[in-house]
C-alpha cells in the first residue's frame, strides 16, 4: 500500500504542481497579454506624439513661412493688390504650395497663376482679415474641385491689414506625413476635427478611405475596450486625448486620438489588433504546451518566453529609437541618452551640435532620391566612426541632424567639424556624387545640463541659421550675447519704419575746418536715432542693421533730402556757400535707378550742385571699380563732387586711385591717433597727402582731436581738417551758430569744438 499512496500521493503533488504551472503560466500569458496591450497602447502613443508633431511642425513651418512673406510685402512698401502678387511670385515657383496668391479686403483673390475669383465667404480668409495667421480645414480647391488646405496671413499697412496673403497645399500631400512606418506598416493615421468631421483620410488598406465623419463609422462599431464613444465624443470637444479598441468593417483596431495644436484637429493613430494578438497567442500556445510535456519543457518555456520578450523589446525599441531611412539614432533615441549622458555626474562640459547639408535637395532631385538617402547613410556611418564613450547623435528628420559633444573648447569642436566634412566629401566622390558637400553647423555650448532638451537645440538651431546667413561660415556658437542681439536687431527691425514716416531720425553736421583760409568751410552730415523712450540712438547699433535689411537705402535718400533742405535754406538765408558730404551705401550703388532719384531730390530743391558732396567708403568704390567709376563720372558731369571716405582703413589698391573720378580724399583717423610724430609715420602720412595733391585732389584729415595734430597736419600741406577739435556731430541749429555767426577761425577762442 504504501507504493501506492507513494504513487497516490506524488501523484497529487505532481498534478497539484502541474496545476499551480498550468494556472501560473496561464495568470502570466495573461499578464503578458495585458502587459503587451498597454505596451501597444504606449507606443501607439508615442507614434501618434510623432506624428502630430511631424504634422504641427510642417503647418507652423508653411504659417511662419506666409508670416514671413507679409512682412517683406509690408517692408517693400508696394500697395497694389498685382505688385503683392509680383513679390510672391518667385516664392510660389520655388515652394511647395499648389497656388499662392493675394486677395483684397473685398475677398477678390488673384493668384499667381492668373486665377482670379472670390474667397470672401472662406472662413480662413474672413480670420485672415481681423489679423490671424491661420491654415483652413480641407476645402474643395476653386480651380479644379480637389481638396486643398489654404494658408493665410494679413499683409498690414500703418497697422492696419490691407490685404491677405494666401497659400494652397495638396490634401493629398499632407497624407505623406501621416505614413505610420511601424507595426509591420499595418498601422495608419488620420486626421479629424473635434466633432468628428474628416480634415484628411488615410489612404491605407485597413482605413476605411473617405469617411465623411469618424463618428458616423464607428457608431456602427463595437467598442471592446477603452473610452466608448460618448467619452471620446465628450473629450474630444474638451481638447482631452484617450484611446480606445473597437471592432467595425470586419476588424479590431486600437485606437489613440489625440488633440493637434491647429484649429480643432485630432490626431487618429490606429493599428489593428490582430497584428499584437498574433503574437501573444503564439507564445500562450507555445507555453502551455512546453509546460503540459515536462518540466525540462517548461523550463525551456520559460527561457523561450524571455528570449520571446527580449526581442519584443527589441523590435519595440527598433521601431521607437531607430531612423527608418538611415538604420542610426532617431531624436527619440537620442534624447533617452542625451538625456542620460546629461545626468552623469562624471559629465562636466558639453554641446550640443545641429546641422544640415546645404542644398540636399539638389541631390535628391540631380541624383534621384535614392542617392540622397545613400549620403544620409554615410553621414550616419562617419558619425558612429567618430562618436566617442557617452557621446551621441541622430538624424531628426530630412537632412538635419543633431550631435552631443563631450567638449566645451570652441577650437576642438571646429576640428571636428572640418574633419567631418573632409570625411564626408571624401565618401560623397565613393558613391557618385560629383559636387562638394557643405554643412552649416549650429553650436550651443550646454550651461545648463538640467536645462530642457528640446529649448537647448532651439538654441543650436537658432545659431545654425545665424551660420547660413553669415558670410563664410559653416559654423556659429550660440551666446547670451547672441540672443541679445537677435533680439535687439528685431526691435530696430520691427521700428525702423514707423521711426522714419514719424521724423524720429535727425541729420547732425560735423564741422570741416580748412587750414589754409583758416575758416569753417562744411561739414558731414551725419544721422542720429532720437528714440521716444530710448532717446538719442548712435549709428553704431542701427547703420548695420539697415545696412543688412536694405533700409538703408531709404534712410540714404532721406539724408540726401535732409542735405538739399538744409542748403536751400542756408542759400535763402545768404549763408556763405559751404558744401556738406552726405554718405551713400555700397546698397544704393547696386540700384540701377540711383543716379536719377538723387537727380530728383537735388532738382526739386535746385541747389547749387557743387555744394553737395556724395561720400563713398573705400570699402565700396573698391569692391566693384567698374560700377564706382560709372557713377563718380556721371555725378561730377552734373556738378557734384565726388569724394572717398575711410582712405587707408582697408587694403586700396593706390595704382588704381589716379583713375578713380574723385574731388576728395578722407584719409581715416587711424593714419594719425597720436602716432604722427613717430618718424616712421610722419613719412608715410607725409607721402600720402602729397601723393593725393599732386592727383589734384583735396585732402581731408579725419578724427583729429588735439592742436598739436592740426599744427603737424598743416605743415604737411592737408587741406582739410574734420575732428572734435573743431567740434563735434551737432544738431543744424548748432552748426549754423558755431559755422555763420561766430565764424570760429584757427587760433581764436573756442577752437577746441563745442
Amino acid at each position: 500500500m504504501k507504493p501506492r499512496l507513494k504513487f497516490v500521493r506524488g501523484s497529487v503533488i505532481a498534478t497539484a504542481i502541474v496545476v499551480l504551472f498550468l494556472t501560473l503560466s496561464f495568470a502570466y500569458v495573461s499578464l503578458i497579454d495585458r502587459e503587451l496591450e498597454e505596451q501597444t497602447y504606449l507606443y501607439l502613443s508615442e507614434v501618434g506624439n510623432q506624428g502630430a508633431q511631424l504634422v504641427e511642425a510642417k503647418v507652423e513651418t508653411h504659417l511662419q513661412d506666409m508670416e514671413t512673406i507679409s512682412k517683406l510685402i509690408e517692408a517693400s512698401g508696394k500697395v497694389d493688390q498685382r505688385e503683392m502678387l509680383e513679390l510672391i511670385k518667385i516664392n510660389a515657383v520655388k515652394s511647395e504650395y499648389k497656388r499662392m496668391g493675394i486677395v483684397s479686403l473685398s475677398g477678390e483673390l488673384m493668384t499667381t497663376d492668373g486665377l482670379t475669383y472670390s474667397v470672401s465667404e472662406r472662413p480662413y480668409f474672413t480670420e485672415a482679415k481681423v489679423g490671424k495667421v491661420v491654415v483652413s480645414d480641407t476645402l474643395a480647391d476653386y480651380s479644379d474641385g480637389k481638396p486643398i488646405n489654404v494658408y493665410a496671413a494679413p499683409i498690414y499697412r500703418n497697422n492696419e491689414v490691407v490685404a491677405v496673403v494666401l497659400a494652397s497645399v495638396e490634401t493629398e500631400k499632407m497624407k505623406n506625413y501621416l505614413e505610420v512606418e511601424s507595426f509591420s506598416n499595418q498601422g495608419y493615421s488620420y486626421i479629424v476635427k473635434a466633432n468628428g468631421d474628416e480634415v484628411i483620410s488615410s489612404l491605407h488598406p485597413n482605413s476605411v478611405g473617405v469617411f465623411g465623419n469618424m463618428f458616423k463609422v464607428l457608431d456602427f462599431g463595437e467598442m471592446r475596450a477603452g473610452d466608448d464613444m460618448t467619452v471620446v465624443r465628450q473629450k474630444m470637444a474638451l481638447r482631452e486625448e484617450g484611446s480606445f479598441s473597437i471592432r467595425y468593417a470586419g476588424l479590431e483596431r486600437h485606437t489613440v486620438y489625440q488633440p493637434l495644436k491647429i484649429n480643432d484637429w485630432y490626431m487618429m493613430t490606429v493599428v489593428p489588433t490582430q497584428v499584437i494578438s498574433d503574437q501573444t497567442r503564439r507564445i500562450s500556445w507555445y507555453s502551455f504546451l512546453l509546460i503540459g510535456g515536462s518540466f525540462i519543457v517548461i523550463t525551456i518555456l520559460f527561457a523561450t518566453i524571455f528570449v520571446f520578450q527580449d526581442r519584443a523589446k527589441k523590435r519595440l525599441e527598433r521601431i521607437a529609437y531607430v531612423d527608418e531611412v538611415t538604420g542610426g539614432n532617431n531624436w527619440q533615441k537620442f534624447k533617452l541618452e542625451a538625456t542620460e549622458v546629461l545626468e552623469s555626474k562624471a559629465v562636466t562640459s558639453c554641446a550640443i551640435l545641429t546641422f544640415d547639408i546645404d542644398r540636399f535637395r539638389f541631390i535628391n532631385e540631380e541624383y534621384g532620391h535614392e542617392k540622397g538617402d545613400l549620403v544620409l547613410k554615410t553621414v550616419v556611418k562617419i558619425l558612429k566612426e567618430r562618436m566617442n564613450k557617452q557621446e551621441t547623435y541622430a538624424r531628426v528628420s530630412g537632412d538635419h541632424f543633431a550631435i552631443l559633444c563631450l567638449c566645451d573648447e570652441r577650437d576642438k569642436i571646429t576640428r571636428r567639424i572640418k574633419e567631418f566634412i573632409r570625411v564626408l566629401n571624401v565618401e560623397r566622390e565613393a558613391i557618385g556624387i560629383k559636387e562638394r558637400i557643405s554643412c552649416h553647423f549650429g553650436i550651443y555650448i550646454i550651461e545648463d545640463k538640467k536645462g530642457n532638451l528640446e529649448k537647448i537645440r532651439e538654441k543650436a538651431n537658432m545659431a545654425r541659421i545665424a551660420a547660413k546667413t553669415a558670410d563664410n561660415h559653416h559654423w556659429f556658437f550660440y551666446s547670451d550675447a547672441f540672443r541679445k542681439k537677435i533680439g535687439d536687431e528685431k526691435e530696430i527691425i520691427d521700428q525702423m519704419e514707423d521711426a522714419l514716416e514719424n521724423n524720429q531720425f535727425e541729420m547732425y553736421l560735423q564741422p570741416k575746418y580748412n587750414l589754409h583760409t583758416n575758416s569753417y568751410c562744411g561739414g558731414e552730415a551725419l544721422v542720429r536715432w532720437r528714440h521716444p523712450q530710448k532717446g538719442l540712438i548712435s549709428p553704431g547699433e542701427f547703420i548695420p542693421i539697415f545696412e543688412q535689411t536694405g533700409f538703408i537705402r531709404k534712410l540714404d535718400m532721406f539724408m540726401l533730402e535732409e542735405v538739399c533742405k538744409v542748403l536751400k535754406s542756408w542759400e535763402a538765408k545768404k549763408h556763405p556757400d559751404i558744401s556738406i558730404s552726405v554718405n551713400i551705401s555700397r546698397k544704393n550703388l547696386n540700384q540701377i535707378d540711383f543716379i536719377e532719384r538723387v537727380l530728383s531730390i537735388t532738382n526739386q530743391y535746385r541747389i547749387h550742385r557743387g555744394q553737395l558732396e556724395i561720400e563713398l567708403t573705400e570699402s565700396s568704390i573698391f569692391e566693384d571699380v567698374d560700377r564706382m567709376i560709372e557713377i563718380g563720372q556721371a555725378f561730377r558731369n552734373y556738378g557734384f563732387k565726388m569724394s572717398m571716405d575711410d582712405f587707408g582703413s582697408g587694403y586700396s589698391s593706390i595704382n588704381l586711385l589716379g583713375n578713380l573720378p574723385l574731388d576728395v580724399i578722407k584719409m581715416d583717423q587711424g593714419f594719425f591717433n597720436s602716432r604722427i610724430n613717430r618718424e616712421q609715420n610722419h613719412i608715410v602720412v607725409e607721402s600720402t597727402i602729397d601723393m593725393i595733391k599732386k592727383l589734384g585732389m583735396t585732402v581731408v584729415a579725419e578724427g583729429i582731436e588735439t592742436k598739436e595734430e592740426v599744427e603737424m597736419l598743416r605743415k604737411l600741406g592737408c587741406d582739410i581738417i574734420q575732428g572734435y577739435f573743431f567740434g563735434k556731430p551737432m544738431s543744424v541749429h548748432e552748426f549754423e551758430k558755431q559755422i555763420f555767426l561766430k565764424q570760429v577761425i584757427f587760433g581764436e577762442e573756442g577752437k577746441n569744438g563745442n
